[in-house]
């Protein structure tokens, strides 16, 4: 009985598997300086689209998904106008809309170092864009469950650093105005 006790636990535990969640987005105030400092108009966010529309999780190693919620293009979005909307360059019936398309977004988890790498391109109403290439480096673990988490945890500042690389563009202020 106990030997049958024990094979449905571990059972368990191998079908389940685990899964690695983003935190929440958390804005950067480095980001909200650079905004203000581009001098744009309020600036209206329209649809962010994707290559892979509503994707939401990538594998990480043998070990389970990296989970972002509700999809990589929406975070991204939602990110965008917590950063505009910190800076009082955001207004929801501006006449400038910034659209995004995500054209990539993966990760690498190797054992002793890691990287999230992000391409987005940014679009306004004027048929204006530019697209950014991005990439946030975060230490790896030889351990695949270490290694996921810390996939999982630096997904927010990555994207941290992809709206720097987007606001630091000078394209960005001619998109914006």
């Amino acid at each position: 009985m106990k030997a049958i006790h024990i094979f449905f636990i571990t059972s368990s535990i191998l079908v389940s598997g685990c899964a690695y969640n983003t935190s929440p987005y958390g804005a950067s105030v480095a980001n909200v300086t650079k905004i203000k400092a581009a001098n744009i108009k309020a600036v209206s966010v329209a649809t962010f689209t994707s290559t892979k529309p509503g994707n939401s999780t990538i594998t990480c190693r043998a070990a389970g998904p990296v989970t972002v919620k509700p999809s990589f293009e929406e975070y991204i979005k939602n990110a965008f106008v917590d950063e505009l909307k910190l800076s009082s360059a955001y207004d929801p019936n501006s006449k400038i809309e910034i659209s995004g398309k995500l054209e990539s977004v993966d990760f690498s988890s190797g054992m002793t170092n890691g990287n999230w790498s992000i391409t987005l391109t940014v679009a306004n109403n004027k048929s204006q864009s530019f697209t950014t290439n991005s990439t946030y480096p975060f230490s790896g673990s030889f351990v695949a469950d270490k290694a996921c988490q810390e996939v999982a945890q630096a997904f927010s500042p990555a994207v941290q650093k992809l709206i720097e690389d987007v606001v630091s563009n000078p394209q960005f202020a001619t998109l914006a105005n």
